[in-house]
């Protein structure tokens, strides 16, 4: 699900993440359930990708919990089923938060939304390349774990929204 208006940019970047599991799709493929809430082919087609493990149950077993990149947590792709849990208050210039103004990170398992509801706000997600400032009614899309800041520019009105995938299996902090 992703509203390409806001999407993070064209950096392409990967995040790495963890493996949960295997499932296949109808046409019979590999999928990874990652701890970000995607799930991802993986096909073994050398030379275009290298995956000789896909074709043995014990050895796709061991790579549970191995990391693997999600390039759709690079473009700020929220997961399909991903639902609001919890929005912080309203904050302005002088009530943004220190720790929102410094490089933090979002736990496993919970994904961010940054909406500028007045006002303009730079946003910086350096792993991803990402500096964009935001103007009111936008947003920008934060994937759990990966370091990002927020900084005002000029008289702002902001609002952090999280988010999750309900899935027995991703990681749950509360």
């Amino acid at each position: 699900m992703t509203d390409s208006t806001h999407t993070q940019g064209d950096a392409g970047l990967a995040v790495p993440r963890r493996i949960l599991g295997f499932e296949r799709d109808a046409a019979g493929e590999w999928i990874v359930r990652l701890d970000c809430g995607h799930r991802r082919h993986v096909r073994h087609r050398p030379p275009l990708s290298d995956y000789p493990w896909l074709a043995d149950a014990a050895a796709r077993e061991a790579r549970v919990g191995a990391a693997i990149e999600c390039g759709r947590c690079g473009r700020g792709e929220l997961p399909d089923g991903a639902a609001e849990y919890r929005t912080t208050a309203t904050f302005d210039e002088a009530t943004l938060p220190a720790g929102l103004r410094r490089d933090h990170t979002i736990r496993a398992g919970s994904w961010g939304r940054v909406e500028v509801l007045e006002g303009r706000l730079r946003f910086v997600m350096p792993p991803l390349a990402i500096d964009r400032e935001l103007a009111a009614g936008e947003h920008a899309i934060i994937p759990p774990e990966v370091p990002h800041h927020v900084e005002p520019l000029g008289a702002v009105r902001m609002r952090v929204v999280f988010l999750r995938v309900s899935a027995p299996d991703l990681p749950r902090d509360a």
